[in-house]
């Protein structure tokens, strides 16, 4: 296949050069024709009239007459390098200086010419005192004829090879060593480009088939900055692009089983019991269902978790953006965990300005928070302050910054980078039982869909505080 690219590449290169030169040349050597052509019209004019005027002076002397006949005119036309021809009113050649006859097609030519021009004159009175004159080209020849003012009626014509034809046999030879010399310049400078443009597009097709066989560890070399390095920078893009989502797609795989079997495993184990009659007693019977349903709850809880982020990151829930009421929003989160503030003594507070609006889902973003206060509630410890607070921020567009500041135990440096991927839970012992590690992950897409920002800071043994950058609303609908 490259082979045949560059192939073509080749072969489409020099047929733009063919035709380049081709129509150069021709370009060039028209203009050259068509001067030369009017050059030498303009001189055998010249020539008419000045050897008319000469055959005129021999008319005027009698004695001289004799010498007008073939002889005369054979001399005078080879010493000019022009037939000379003596033509009459009637249209009859009375004289010519080349004894063989003159063609059909050119002697009609001229008695035609010479009798429109002999009408004109004669119907246009203002210009009989001027020469008749006959210029042009016809089978070859070009032509220019004076009147004999000696003889009545009597025109000279002079005849002369047509000098395109002369011009173009002086031009051809060097003009074909020219073609030749550029064509095979051009020929090495299209290989070179040829190879230069189907290289990378080789090297580009021997990675993709690589890739294609399962080697995603492979990239394509850089190709500079035109049109094929972009194509090669895209392609190690989407590569990367691709060997992240093969490997979040492993990740994900191997951390649904690893949370699926301990439940399943739970399950199985209880229902085999009970299948057996392992459980004889009603307290053991009861025991074992309540083990059943709760782990099949906390299974449907991570696969609803899960299947909530896949289409948060696939952008198949549809966001309904509206200016949404902050300090309500907050309240209803606040009020879903009072009771268990109060039980474990946190003391859970909102400051949130009333007039505080941003531009979003309301279901949305109030899952986001909710999940931030859970997890400040499921990793904190009793006695602690939770605070979720909102500010303006002046930028174009406008945001607003919320944050969920706790006084727990911190966390970890080197769990920080991790806290939103997904099933991250951190150090064992900040481990939650009923927790998955998802919903950090969920507030991020959460966030990120909004066209906002999330960040979180800590200090271990001083607190946590979350910040959720989103856009600022104006109106209340």
């Amino acid at each position: 296949m490259i082979k045949s690219l560059r192939g073509r590449l080749f072969a489409s290169f020099v047929a733009v050069v063919l035709v380049m030169v081709t129509t150069t040349a021709l370009a060039a050597i028209w203009p050259l024709v068509r001067a030369q052509r009017e050059v030498n019209q303009r001189e055998l004019e010249q020539l008419a009239a000045q050897l008319a005027v000469g055959i005129d002076a021999v008319y005027r002397r009698p004695g001289l007459r004799p010498l007008l006949g073939g002889e005369f005119l054979h001399e005078l036309g080879e010493r000019s390098g022009v037939r000379l021809l003596i033509i009459d009113p009637q249209g009859a050649i009375v004289a010519d200086s080349v004894e063989e006859p003159l063609p059909p097609a050119v002697r009609a030519a001229v008695t035609q010419g010479l009798a429109e021009r002999t009408r004109e004159q004669r119907f246009s009175p203002g210009k009989r005192d001027r020469a008749v004159r006959l210029a042009g080209s016809v089978g070859g020849y070009s032509l220019a004829a004076a009147p004999l003012a000696s003889v009545p009626g009597a025109t000279l014509v002079v005849l002369a090879p047509a000098p395109t034809r002369v011009l173009l046999r002086t031009l051809i030879p060097g003009l074909g060593l020219a073609l030749a010399a550029g064509l095979v310049a051009s020929l090495a400078v299209t290989w070179f480009l040829a190879r230069s443009i189907a290289g990378p597009i080789a090297r580009l097709a021997a990675v993709a088939d690589a890739i294609a066989a399962g080697d995603l560890s492979r990239q394509a070399s850089d190709a500079g900055s035109d049109e094929v390095g972009r194509l090669v920078r895209s392609f190690n893009t989407m590569v990367t692009t691709l060997r992240r989502l093969l490997e979040g797609q492993r990740n994900l795989l191997a951390n649904v089983a690893h949370e699926l079997r301990t439940p399943l495993t739970v399950i199985q184990g209880y229902a085999h019991a009970l299948r057996e009659g392992l459980l004889t007693e009603a307290p053991e019977r009861e025991e074992a269902l309540q083990v059943i349903a709760s782990e099949s709850e906390r299974a449907a809880r991570l696969l609803t978790q899960l299947l909530h982020l896949t289409r948060l990151e696939t952008g198949q829930i549809a966001l309904e953006r509206q200016p949404v009421d902050l300090a309500a929003l907050v309240q209803r989160v606040q009020a879903r965990h009072r009771l268990e503030a109060q039980q474990r003594r946190i003391t859970l507070t909102a400051t949130i300005p009333d007039a505080l609006l941003v531009s979003g889902d309301p279901d949305l973003l109030e899952q986001a928070i909710e999940n931030l206060v859970q997890n400040a509630l499921v990793h904190g410890r009793d006695g602690m302050d939770i605070v979720i607070s909102a500010r303006s921020i002046p930028a174009t567009p406008p945001r607003v910054a919320l944050t969920v500041r706790d006084t727990g135990p911190g966390i970890p440096p080197d769990s920080l980078p991790h806290l939103f991927d997904r099933f991250y839970r951190g150090a064992p012992a900040q481990n939650d039982r009923n927790g998955f590690g998802l919903g950090l992950a969920i507030v991020r897409e959460i966030v990120t869909l909004h066209g906002g920002a999330v960040s979180v800071t800590s200090e271990l043994g001083v607190g946590t505080t979350f910040t959720l950058e989103l856009p600022e609303a104006t109106v209340l609908d």
